[in-house]
Formats: structure tokens, sequence, C-alpha cells
């Protein structure tokens, strides 16, 4: 079944020269074809904020160093396709980009696998892929497949996994008005995700990972479903892991009270342990009109950066001009936590008064540390691009941007107030 929607995808997916790479798609997997293409994005954007916030793209970058920057959103995609023989395919994709400050040379490969076209419905990857969450998962860096000049940060900023090193196995098959996918992915990931208000890293690992999707297209309409649990264990650095042993002595006072709130606070410093995401997306793409929504829930044992998030866009087209309109919305499920006023009378008669007070500063700074993480906060864009060459495409957005107090977690250097900003972005995309 062709329909508006698959056929826009094809020719980009040809445009990049990854036929081989989707063999479902479009069934080209000729032996011995050997394909090098790329992408990149020349980005500059500038930020007016009430706050000292600068912009970050994602969890997994440093973000700006100024209010203007030109390396949140500028990147460099190399990708080598090959197919050795009937029904094999292979894939290599790099993309340069800034990262995390400690993140390792080997995280800038986001695919590195071997496929198996098993028969006409069936195809099996074993290697590094993308965990196939968002609408946009084997896109996100692709700026010219995208209409934004970025993806949405409420709902995409967030994600600290990139890639993951294991197998998947996808069936697609066909009905009277719709074509159907599903796949499931296994496997493990090591990725380093940028404390962004104090300017460190951490190495994040997820184990067990267990990712399924099932997506039906018929005519221009795609609606997408996704599902994945982990293990996750994060690394603390070495000022994290003296606070958490600080409120382990804290939690060992014969105060009760006391006592249940620093093992909160020390259980809120990083998540840990089971991690479940569930989503849902929605896309139109029309020669004229094109528009998508996807919502999201991420529940977490542990930390505060589990809740809500989604966006919505849409836009038209008129023959190379596009304008849009994206808005998305961040809603954290716990609320923050509260510096531990009551510490310092209930702790005194037992430790002491500058005991009690040091303890009670060390608690206010638990409760700190762990509300960086929360993610609250609503947007507003307008963008236009312009498809002035083949291949070759520039966009302008300007975003309205309001965050909650406790909520800005997705800002470099952020701070536990609310914050209005303006975000002015312009970017070159392009495909080779």
């Amino acid at each position: 079944m062709a329909s508006a929607g698959r056929q826009l995808m094809a020719s980009l997916l040809l445009a990049l020269g990854v036929a081989g790479v989707h063999a479902d798609d479009t069934g080209d997997n000729s032996p011995s074809s050997l394909r090098l293409s790329g992408f990149g994005t020349l980005g500059m954007s500038h930020t007016r904020s009430d706050r000292d916030w600068l912009l970050a793209r994602e969890q997994t970058q440093v973000g700006a160093s100024s209010a203007s920057s030109a390396l949140v959103d500028s990147r460099l995609g190399l990708q080598l396709n090959w197919a050795p023989a009937e029904r094999w395919d292979t894939a290599l994709q790099l993309v340069l980009r800034q990262r995390a400050r400690d993140a390792s040379l080997g995280e800038a490969v986001e695919w590195a696998f071997v496929g198996y076209q098993i028969s006409t419905d069936w195809h099996l990857r074993l290697g590094r892929t993308s965990p196939e969450v968002f609408l946009q998962a084997d896109l996100r860096n692709v700026g010219y497949a995208l209409p934004w000049v970025r993806p949405n940060i409420e709902f995409y900023g967030w994600m600290p996994i990139n890639s993951l090193d294991g197998a998947d196995l996808s069936h697609i098959w066909h009905t009277e008005h719709a074509d159907w996918t599903a796949k499931v992915q296994l496997g493990n990931g090591l990725n380093t995700i940028q404390a962004l208000r104090i300017d460190d890293s951490l190495r994040i690992r997820n184990r067990n990972t267990a990712v399924l999707t099932l997506s039906r297209e018929a005519g221009a309409w795609l609606i997408k479903a996704s599902y994945a649990r982990a293990d996750i264990e994060v690394r603390p650095d070495a000022n994290l892991r003296l606070l958490q042993q600080a409120l382990q002595q804290i939690t060992a006072l014969p105060v009760p009270s006391v006592a249940q709130q620093a093992q909160n606070l020390s259980d809120d410093l990083y998540p840990q342990g089971l991690t479940q995401y569930a989503s849902l997306g929605l896309q139109y793409q029309s020669s004229t009109w094109f528009g998508s929504a996807e919502a999201s829930h991420v529940h977490l044992a542990s930390g505060l950066s589990a809740g809500w998030r989604g966006y919505a866009s849409l836009g038209r087209r008129w023959q190379r001009l596009s304008a849009y309109l994206i808005a998305g919305r961040s809603q954290a499920d716990k609320m923050p936590n509260a510096a531990p006023l009551n510490w310092q009378a209930e702790l005194t008669p037992m430790i002491g008064a500058p005991n009690a007070a040091m303890a009670t500063g060390l608690g206010t700074l638990a409760a700190e540390a762990a509300n960086t993480a929360r993610f609250e906060q609503s947007s507003i864009g307008l963008g236009l691009r312009y498809d002035f060459a083949p291949r070759m495409a520039l966009k302008l957005q300007v975003d309205q941007v309001n965050t909650q107090a406790n909520g800005a977690g997705s800002w470099r250097h952020n701070t536990s107030e609310p914050g209005s900003s303006q975000v002015y972005s312009a970017t070159l995309d392009f495909v080779f």
C-alpha cells in the first residue's frame, strides 16, 4: 500500500542513501551495494531570559556557553551502508555533535548493526540501534528530515538513552486499509548525561532493556505506540556519593521523622532501578499539510524526573516554503522536595546545635540537588522552512518558554526559581 507518508519517507531515505537500512520500506537490498551518505546542521541560537539560564537541547549535551551558541543544534552525521549478500545489510552511523562533558568517543556511534531479511515480512538486526520510543526515533539528529529547527525539548529533551546494544526483530503485515509494523528490541546501553545545573556529568547504564512498538499507517496518517522498560543504574560523581553517605548517617539517628525524610532525600538524588516509559504518537503528512503529536509518561522507581510529556505541531507547505506552529508541555509526577526546616529543632537535643545545623544544611542541599531533575515547563513556537536548493533547507524559529519553579531541568545553569525565556534559532540543514 503506497501512502503519502511512506512516499515522503522513502524519498528522504533515498536522499540519505539508507535504503539498505530500511529494507522493509524500500525492498532494495542488492548484494555488494556500498553507500556512503551523510547529513548535517549548521545552527545558531540566541536566548533571552529573565534568568541566567542557557539553552540545552537535551540531557546528553553540555549546552550553550553563552546566550548565543552555534553548538546546541549543529551536528554532522556520516553513514555507511553495505549489503554483502542477498538478504544481508549492515549500517554504521557516526554523529558528531556536542555531548556531555565526559562522554566517550564510542557514544558518537549511533548505529552499528548487521541485519538479515528473514522473509519479506520479518527483519532481524544485531548490534547498536536507536530505541524505537519516538515518532522521530531514527531521525532526531537529521535536521533535514524534521520540519522544525529541533525536536520539541519538553518531549525529546529528557530522554537519556540514545542507543541500544542488542537485537531487534520487526514484522510487517498489510490489511485492506493499512500497513502495520510491530517491533521488539532487547539490549543494554551506557550513556553519559549532563548535570546541567552544575556542569558535571553522570554515566547511566540501562540493563535488561525491552522496547515494544506497534505502528499503523493508512494514507497520510501514521500512529505509533511504544512501551519500554529498563533497569537503570546511575554512577554518581564524588560529590553526590559524599552527600548520599551523609544522608545515610542521618537515617541511622533514632529520630523516625528525620530518618524517613533523609531516606527519601537520598532516594531522590538520582534515578535507580526499574524505569518504565509509554508513549503514543500521531503523524499526518500530505503534499500541503503536515502535523504530529506525541504524549508519554515516565515512571521511575526513584528520582524526580518522572512525569508526563507531550507536544503538538501543525504546518502548511507552499511549494518550497513551509510554516509551522509547535507547542510542548512537561509535567512532573512528584512535587519538589522542600528544605527540611524541622531538622534543627528535632536534632539539637540529640547531636547538639552545631551538628543539627550542619545536618539541616545537608538536607537542604540534597533537596535542591534532587529538584534539578524536575522538568516542568511549557513552550510555544513559530517557524519557517525554506527548501532553497535540492537537499538543503533554511529554518527560522522563535520559541516562548515558561518554566515553573523547580522545573528547569532542561536548562544549563538552572536555578529553582520560575523563568520566562525566548529562544531565537536559525539552522541550515543538508543531506549528501
